[in-house]
């Protein structure tokens, strides 16, 4: 459904030009338990599911869980949040992939716990720090925000400008 999509081989290939140093995730939408597998067999660091999956699919996964939540579906958060190898939240946008930010007060009142807690959902170079004021989430995650203007892909000033902006705050 995403522009973004591509397939496992092509996510391994690409996994295999990155520096090891850092971490990556394999996102995904409803992965089965065989998508999962193909995904540990590249190699991913964490697998981020987005939908509604099946509570095997996350406690067979041999790679860490980041589950995402739109800001429509926080109710399910609590079905989730006692399964031992989810070991973030990643809350987005109600429509991920949209570029479109949200009411980040609507967080504040999530309980945390030994989970990560990532912010997703429109961010980018100029808003960022803005979540983090309001959220002091552990992560922040980037992908419309530093697509090119022009043409598809990610923009390297951009992508730059973003992680200058994050660090240095």
């Amino acid at each position: 459904k995403s522009k973004r999509n591509i397939s496992v081989q092509t996510a391994c290939n690409l996994l295999s030009l990155l520096d090891r140093r850092i971490k990556s995730v394999a996102v995904t939408v409803c992965p089965t338990a065989q998508q999962v597998s193909k995904i540990n067999e590249c190699g991913f660091d964490f697998i981020q599911m987005h939908g509604n999956v099946d509570k095997e699919v996350i406690e067979n996964s041999p790679v860490p869980v980041l589950k995402a939540f739109n800001v429509k579906d926080l109710d399910s958060l609590k079905k989730y949040s006692e399964l031992r190898n989810i070991c973030g939240y990643v809350f987005d946008a109600a429509k991920p992939g949209s570029g479109k930010t949200f009411d980040w007060d609507i967080l504040k009142n999530i309980p945390r716990d030994d989970k990560l807690f990532v912010i997703a959902g429109g961010l980018d170079s100029k808003n960022a720090v803005n979540a983090i004021d309001i959220l002091n989430p552990d992560i922040v995650d980037v992908s419309s925000g530093v697509e090119n203007d022009e043409k598809p892909g990610k923009s390297r000033q951009k992508v730059e400008n973003f992680i200058n902006t994050v660090k240095n705050y």
